[in-house]
């Protein structure tokens, strides 16, 4: 008699030795919320096209406008940048933006500067920004390679 056919079978509870139904099962059960997400494509077209329909938005001295959040309740859009978040009314009129300064206290800019890091780069650069809750943004920045998180409510930052 074969080796294998001297083996008993698995009990109830025991393991199979082969992982093939497991990993069938995890396939065919799909997403755990029962729902298989859609794929949308981007769509793009050339700036000389849009150029006509875009609305620009530049502030002396500020740069870095690298994180946008939309809050479709509010109508508001929320630009962070380097040092600075924007809110920007929606649609844009024309009219000043609101803004929350968030900068890097100067004992933190040259304990960057201590690290070798150039003046530049000492700066506290937005890299999150999320609605918390109908009042209040969460945010995050570098903070000259300090990263710090805050909360936005109204018109001034509370650390967290």
């Amino acid at each position: 008699m074969p080796a294998s056919a001297a083996r008993p079978l698995p009990g109830p509870g025991q393991l199979t030795a082969s992982p093939f139904p497991l990993l069938l099962l995890a396939v065919l059960s799909g997403p755990v919320s029962g729902r298989v997400p859609r794929s949308v494509p981007r769509t793009s077209l050339p700036i000389s096209e849009a150029d006509s329909c875009l609305t620009r938005f530049a502030v002396p001295h500020t740069y870095n406008y690298s994180v946008l959040l939309v809050d479709p309740a509010s109508h508001t859009l929320y630009v962070g940048a380097r040092d600075t978040i924007f809110a920007l009314s929606l649609p844009f009129s024309g009219e000043r933006p609101r803004r929350i300064d968030w900068m890097v206290p100067e004992a933190h800019r040259q304990n960057c500067r201590k690290k070798g890091k150039k003046e530049d780069e000492c700066h506290n650069f937005v890299q999150i920004l999320a609605i918390a809750n109908a009042s209040h943004l969460l945010t995050c920045g570098t903070f000259a390679f300090d990263p710090k998180c805050g909360v936005i409510g109204g018109s001034s930052m509370l650390p967290l």
